[in-house]
């Protein structure tokens, strides 16, 4: 699990979660409000997307949090 700002200051945190048919999802949660949102992840499973996500800069963060739509 990782916390982060995006460009308006808002504090979001990461977590990792394993889908159907070997998908692993990013999920964004936002600290101040009910939002969350999906990524999907390239990653070989659960393990190696938990260390992509633990090497990502708050760069990379922002920019798999823009891509990501909300979960519904």
């Amino acid at each position: 699990m990782r916390n982060f700002d995006d460009a308006q200051g808002h504090r979001w945190q990461a977590t990792m979660l394993q889908a159907s048919y070997g998908t692993v999802l990013v999920i964004f949660s936002r600290m101040d409000s009910d939002e969350v949102l999906k990524n999907t992840l390239e990653a070989v499973n659960l393990i190696d997307a938990e260390k992509l996500l633990a090497d990502m800069d708050e760069a990379g963060l922002r920019a798999a949090l823009a891509a990501a739509v909300p979960w519904n």
